[in-house]
């Protein structure tokens, strides 16, 4: 049995929502782009499996939020991406990923 998880992000005003310092207060626009990602539950029982996922959801996470220059991403687009992933692993609510995750966005 195949779960999904949809990515989704607001692409329009988010520098402006950000800017004005109420991004926490945003609302998810219905419309805004996403991506499924599939993936077996059974999958995730090992760190392997937890990590190729991960993986995927990064790089859905880069479809959805793509940077249109090549050679610089702005801040509102690792902004969305980061928040992409943050709430794609919520929404799988796994150990194993979460702990994948928190390791990959250490700060230090």
């Amino acid at each position: 049995m195949n779960s999904k998880i949809t990515l989704a992000m607001l692409m329009c005003g988010i520098g402006a929502v950000a800017a004005a310092g109420v991004a926490g207060a945003a609302t998810p626009d219905l419309d805004a782009p996403s991506i499924a990602v599939k993936y077996d539950p059974a999958s995730l029982d090992t760190n392997d499996g937890a990590r190729q996922l991960y993986a995927r959801l990064t790089n859905a996470a880069v479809e959805v939020c793509p940077s249109y220059d090549a050679h610089w991403i702005s801040h509102q687009v690792e902004v969305c991406r980061a928040h992409a992933i943050e709430s794609a692993v919520a929404k799988v609510h796994n150990p194993r990923l979460a702990a994948i995750y928190l390791n990959a966005t250490k700060r230090g």
